[in-house]
């Protein structure tokens, strides 16, 4: 990336003083990273009013949200996208659940997991971290940064100072490990 080190620095200071409820440093937090942020959603949507919903909504958690930034997990312009990034992949989902209509006669409730289903889902939790517990640290760490905190390769990279084609190879090595525990 082209970012200078003072840049991203500036986003953290700014972020910081927003959960302070300074509005000034929210204003110049949105005129620094909204328009990276808006060009991802429209790729991503590929249309500008979700994009632009998509932003809004994401600076709206930013500004109620702020004060749970933690600097030493990442910088700031991490956190935004990654908040940016869960609501583009929400807004997807809910698009393509409201696209279906239900069949006549499928209003019935949703009687929930049987106790047999909640017992097989606490066993597979269970086996999953018992798994990742015995997986080497620089291939489990990636994979929880990835699908449990929501970050994106290139976040991971730069969190963790790696370069980007070591990530994508721990977490797929990782993830073939973890597969492989799983099957035993």
């Amino acid at each position: 990336m082209d970012d200078s080190r003072a840049e991203l620095e500036e986003g953290n200071v700014l972020l910081r003083a927003c959960a302070s409820g300074d509005r000034q440093a929210f204003h110049q937090l949105y005129l620094n990273e909204a328009p990276r942020m808006l060009a991802l959603a429209r790729r991503f949507t590929g249309e500008s009013s979700l994009a632009e919903d998509a932003l809004q909504d994401t600076f709206i958690q930013v500004w109620e949200n702020a004060r749970r930034f933690q600097s030493q997990r990442g910088c700031a312009r991490t956190w935004l996208f990654g908040l940016l990034r869960y609501r583009l992949i929400n807004q997807h989902h809910r698009s393509r659940r409201d696209a279906f209509e239900p069949l006549p006669g499928d209003q019935w409730p949703d009687s929930g997991p049987s106790p047999e289903q909640c017992s097989v889902e606490d066993d597979q939790r269970r086996a999953i971290i018992n798994c990742l517990q015995g997986m080497q640290m620089d291939r489990r760490r990636p994979i929880l940064m990835a699908f449990y905190q929501g970050f994106t390769y290139e976040q991971i990279a730069e969190t963790l100072a790696i370069p980007l084609g070591t990530i994508k190879s721990r977490v797929r090595s990782g993830l073939k490990g973890l597969q492989e525990c799983l099957r035993l």
